[in-house]
């Protein structure tokens, strides 16, 4: 593809001309990773500012044309004003060849990858091939592929798109996280439908502060990606503001009677939920295997978006019954009565929740195990403590990731915001954590094990360790039943 070609929807400055007309076969945006016949894209990012570079990649003869920020000596270089949207907007015109597809983003603190589970769910029992982005994995079609981040840089995303388009694929249904948005990672791609789920504190270690970290989810909500509706969460605060900007919007919710997607009434239990909802104006009743009161936002979420897109009601509640679960999300292992829950939670909003969600069903004892992750928001490491010892009788305190930082003084973080330190136990080894908790565990408690859900590592002073809480849990399970 030429380079003008690639440079279409760009404002840019070019001197020789020529540059303009070459051939390229690929886009390089990494120093450490020049692909042949390439153009490559220097900006100013989050941590590092690739012009540093150039002066090492000037006769790098695998790059054919430079593109910059600003003039740089010795490089004859097309000039940008802004390097990241440059990038994105190349990368959707080298690997996107069409618009004929329907655009799903759904944006919000907690319950994001539900939603997109049940919407993907939802457009596939309808007949539909789909293109899903999301934190635990990848999906084009039936095809899995491993997620790095839940939102990919946009090299990765446009070529996974462009991969999707070419299999037939009618619809892409994707997570859109702050990180990208603030990024412009995915700038270029219009959304027919935009999803606000609910906002609380995360990320708080890079956004600085709620109203930033609400700025950032918000942009998803502009005429700078959102050409059609958007769906949002009418019982959150958050979701309020953006209502009262939005014109053409869908609210849900399950207390506010004016929504329009609202709950009529509704039962849960271990085994599921059965609720009656007021969708535009009639009354369906549905049942799920997803346990508590967040599950049914996160289903009320996708059935508004499914419902306007087309999806007749009948098929909604079909689909929503056969719903299984999604990895790592109130996952639910049973032994010797016992109740073991693995969770993704991980902000004391998104432990909340969960704990609330198991709170009615307690029949002994709420054993809670779970740790925070190094070199993240530090601020909610306290408040998750003090989530955990409110509705928990056994607070165990371990590991998650901690990264590059000193596990036990994350541990110290958390321990800070719990009252009453009897009811704790501080085991750093996460392995030996939930053997503790099975250990103390009787008939009748829930084990909730939180934080890492889906993953199947452990980030460890910059090295990557095999762990899976699932698997952890039933091994356990099997050496008790052994001994």
């Amino acid at each position: 593809m030429r380079v003008k070609e690639l440079l279409k929807g760009v404002d840019f400055l070019c001197k020789n001309r020529k540059l303009l007309d070459v051939e390229l076969a690929n886009i390089s945006f990494d120093s450490r990773n020049i692909k042949d016949n390439s153009l490559f894209i220097a900006y100013k990012g989050t941590n590092y500012d690739s012009h540093k570079d150039l002066k090492r990649l000037k006769n790098e003869k695998k790059i054919k044309v430079f593109i910059t920020e600003k003039k740089i000596e010795d490089v004859d270089s097309i000039i940008v004003e802004d390097g990241r949207k440059t990038l994105s907007l190349i990368c959707k015109n080298f690997f996107v060849n069409n618009n004929e597809f329907k655009t799903i983003g759904i944006t919000g603190t907690n319950g994001k990858t539900t939603t997109l589970y049940l919407i993907d769910h939802i457009l596939n029992c309808a007949g539909l091939k789909t293109i899903r982005i999301g934190t635990v994995n990848y999906k084009i079609d039936d095809e899995l592929f491993d997620a790095d981040n839940t939102t990919p840089n946009p090299y990765d995303f446009y070529k996974f798109i462009g991969m999707g388009l070419e299999k037939g694929c009618k619809c892409v249904v994707t997570e859109v996280s702050s990180h990208a948005l603030d990024q412009d990672r995915i700038y270029g791609l219009k959304f027919d439908y935009a999803v606000f789920t609910n906002l609380s504190g995360d990320h708080l270690d890079y956004h600085q502060d709620l109203e930033s970290y609400f700025a950032s989810k918000r942009k998803l909500f502009t005429e700078k990606y959102l050409k059609g509706v958007s769906v949002v969460n009418f019982d959150d605060d958050y979701g309020k503001k953006l209502i009262n900007e939005q014109f053409d919007h869908i609210s849900y919710a399950i207390e506010n009677k004016k929504a329009d997607v609202h709950i009529e009434s509704y039962e849960s239990s271990l085994s599921g939920s059965i609720f009656t909802v007021n969708l535009f104006g009639k009354t369906l009743t549905f049942k799920s295997m997803l346990v508590g009161k967040h599950n049914i936002y996160n289903i009320l979420a996708a059935i508004s978006v499914c419902s306007h897109f087309g999806i007749d009601n009948e098929l909604l509640v079909k689909a929503i019954e056969s719903f299984e679960n999604v990895p790592g999300r109130l996952e639910k292992i049973s032994w010797e009565g016992r109740y073991f829950f693995v969770d993704y939670a991980h902000t004391d909003d998104a432990l909340r929740n969960v704990l609330e969600s198991l709170l009615p069903f307690k029949k002994e004892r709420i054993i809670t195990v779970f740790g925070c992750g190094g070199d993240r928001d530090r601020t909610k490491r306290p408040r998750m403590g003090s989530v955990a010892e409110k509705y928990s009788d056994v607070v165990i305190i371990t590991n998650d990731n901690p990264r590059s930082e000193d596990p036990e003084k994350i541990i110290d973080d958390i321990v800070e915001g719990i009252n009453d330190k009897r009811k704790i136990h501080v085991i750093p080894d996460r392995r030996e954590a939930i053997r503790k908790s099975i250990e103390i565990s009787k008939p009748g408690d829930i084990i909730l094990v939180a934080g890492k859900g889906h993953e199947d590592y452990q980030l460890i002073n910059g090295v990557k360790y095999h762990f899976d809480d699932k698997e952890e849990i039933l091994k356990c399970c099997g050496e008790y039943e052994r001994a």
